[in-house]
């Protein structure tokens, strides 16, 4: 059951739910399965002194910007491997996130464990505030394929950048001819169809937006206006919407933003046109006054590991070590463009006020 932890938060356990998993709608993105020689050839586990008082601790508390799908999803798959460690979350905006994590630390109220988040620019700004993820300390932080800005925090996964579109209205063929690539959000055709999620709550939207304009040029920025876009808060509620008929479709998206309503049977695609592939750099970090240190420990090498990025690649999302043999996963495409985490003010307000929107 939900707990309360202040009067306006609510920290999740993870509830069982019923059914069987419901693989993601790849739309453009390609499977592969890795080659042996590509493939992770072990899992390096904690030595069982740490597993032990990870176990003592009870329960590992997670800041998030993850849904509660995917969490509910990664908590039952931990707690199976480290049955007596209970995965509890706090989920909220990267930004709402990291802003109420500094304020409890600098009240010394101490309750994040691990925060996994979408943008990592509390990381790079603030590395003090987290442990070093060295190998000694992580043994999974050996096989990380895409390094870090600083050492206090460590790339997760890769969640390229989609567009989700309402496939009961939207065609394939409709698709190949006026979006195959990120270009075509800029064709006259989708006119009043497209929705734009809010970049004024994420970095990364307007990361997304700065590599549109720097690989297509100012026009497609002009031409996105011309287009009549309209402006969704979040992700999540933009495919809501899509589902609902309000729009054709909405970008930037990820998987996960729909995954639940894609398994309820919502007329939804997630499709990633060519082009650069923009992603989210999913950060991992350690707080150095988490409360349960050595249940954050076992979390944190576990979701670097060979269980979790089965998951990762079950959910189409893209791990950041070599996939485990014979699992089917999306390659990190060689046009990835990480987020930029650490945009100017000025920077972002450019691409607003070309968007016609306030900053």
């Amino acid at each position: 059951m939900p707990i309360n932890l202040a009067r306006t938060t609510i920290i999740h356990r993870r509830f069982k739910r019923g059914g069987a998993h419901a693989l993601a709608i790849a739309g453009g993105i390609a499977l592969a399965v890795l080659s042996s020689s590509a493939q992770a050839q072990t899992q390096a586990d904690l030595p069982a002194e740490v597993i032990a008082a990870a176990k003592a601790e009870g329960k590992v508390t997670i800041y998030t910007s993850a849904v509660d799908a995917e969490m509910q999803e990664i908590a039952g798959v931990f707690e199976k491997a480290y049955p007596g460690i209970k995965l509890e979350w706090l989920r909220f905006p990267s930004t709402t996130l990291f802003a109420r994590f500094v304020g409890e630390y600098d009240s010394r109220v101490y309750t994040a464990d691990v925060l996994f988040s979408g943008s990592t620019q509390l990381y790079q700004q603030r590395p003090e505030l987290f442990q070093p993820l060295k190998p000694d300390y992580l043994p999974n932080a050996r096989a990380l394929l895409v390094p870090a800005k600083n050492a206090n925090y460590a790339v997760a996964e890769i969640v390229p950048h989609a567009v989700t579109f309402n496939n009961a209205v939207v065609t394939k063929a409709e698709i190949d001819k006026y979006l195959k690539t990120w270009e075509g959000l800029a064709d006259p055709y989708w006119k009043g169809k497209i929705a734009l999620v809010d970049p004024k709550i994420s970095t990364n939207v307007v990361s997304w937006l700065l590599n549109m304009r720097d690989t297509y040029g100012d026009a497609w920025v002009q031409n996105v206006v011309k287009n009549q876009f309209r402006v969704v808060g979040t992700g999540t509620s933009g495919t809501q919407q899509v589902a609902a008929g309000a729009f054709q479709l909405v970008a930037p998206t990820v998987q996960s933003h729909s995954t639940d309503i894609r398994k309820q049977g919502a007329p939804l695609t997630v499709y990633t046109p060519e082009g650069p592939s923009h992603g989210l750099e999913q950060g991992l970090a350690v707080p150095v006054r988490a409360p349960h240190p050595n249940a954050a420990r076992v979390y944190t090498n576990w979701k670097l590991g060979q269980e979790s990025a089965k998951l990762i690649c079950r959910n189409l999302g893209v791990p950041n070590v070599p996939a485990p043999q014979g699992t089917t996963c999306p390659p990190l495409s060689p046009r990835h463009v990480g987020s930029n985490d650490m945009l100017t003010p000025d920077q972002q307000r450019v691409i607003m006020e070309q968007l016609g929107l306030k900053p």
